[in-house]
């Protein structure tokens, strides 16, 4: 079972939305009316300039809140950027949107814990981001010593309770791009987690039974997990069925079907969030938030 984010929840201000259907199948007709809270994405990617205008149209439908990645170019790494970048978001969404950005601090070996009082301060920084160097799209200004010049920053974020959201993968060429969830978690994660009991983390977007088995050994309330749809429906094999298929790759990688099988039940589990790039909704969200 996994645990999900600590972000604040306004359940009484959330549109409840109601599906209906007539069912014609049966000699009565009968009605089926479903009514759900207005699901939010904690983690959407919506850029800048020209895309951000194409994508924040489809989320703000869609979602009510969302977690923001500060991985722009150049990226959103002070608070007085990340409130910037959210008036851009305001004014880029449809007249009547009541669509909430809830923006994050892209970390680097540079960024100071007086940045961190600053975004917390703000009403509207809620979480830093933690970008190896080197692990994904814009990460070359990402962090390559933690324990080292990010340490006065971590500490600030554990007085701050500023949750910490991690992209879970070492990035040495030496580790196959396979293992490189299990060699941070037991590399990184695991002594920060043991360094730092009180920090708030987010491991994000986890792809293996190694994420699942770590964050279900972890104190609730201090350590949770995200996972998207296409790490739970595929598996590696789909990279490569008929040719090689770009559309199965993302970043990280997918991994073997006895990784991706633990999730399916899990995602049923009332303390397990899921989260999506595009289209995809809340299912359980556990009552540990800020």
């Amino acid at each position: 079972m996994l645990k999900a984010s600590f972000f604040p929840c306004k359940v009484a201000s959330l549109r409840i939305v109601s599906i209906r259907r007539q069912n014609h199948l049966k000699t009565a007709r009968t009605k089926m009316e479903l009514s759900i809270t207005r699901p939010d994405d904690w983690h959407l990617h919506l850029r800048d300039g020209e895309l951000l205008e194409a994508i924040v149209s489809h989320s703000s439908y869609n979602f009510g809140r969302a977690i923001i990645m500060p991985n722009l170019k150049p990226p959103v790494t002070k608070t007085s950027e990340a409130m910037a970048y959210r008036e851009s978001i305001l004014k880029a969404l449809p007249e009547s949107s009541n669509f909430t950005p809830l923006m994050t601090l892209y970390l680097t070996d540079t960024t100071t814990p007086h940045e961190i009082k600053l975004a917390k301060e703000s009403g509207v920084v809620f979480a830093v981001k933690l970008y190896p160097a080197g692990a994904t799209t814009n990460s070359q200004h990402g962090v390559t010593d933690l324990f080292g010049k990010c340490l006065p920053v971590l500490e600030e974020m554990v007085l701050q309770n500023m949750p910490l959201l991690v992209h879970g993968e070492v990035t040495s060429p030496d580790v196959d791009v396979f293992d490189r969830e299990k060699v941070f978690i037991d590399e990184v994660l695991s002594p920060l987690i043991r360094k730092f009991p009180r920090l708030k983390v987010v491991m994000e977007h986890i792809t293996t039974t190694d994420a699942v088995k770590f964050v279900d050994s972890c104190d609730d309330g201090f350590v949770a997990a995200t996972v998207t749809p296409q790490h739970i429906a595929l598996n590696r094999n789909s990279l490569f069925q008929g040719g090689l298929q770009p559309h199965s790759y993302c970043l990280p990688v997918l991994k073997r079907e006895t990784h991706s099988r633990p999730f399916k039940p899990s995602i049923y589990s009332e303390s397990f969030l899921t989260f999506a790039y595009f289209f995809w909704s809340r299912v359980q969200m556990h009552n540990t938030l800020l």
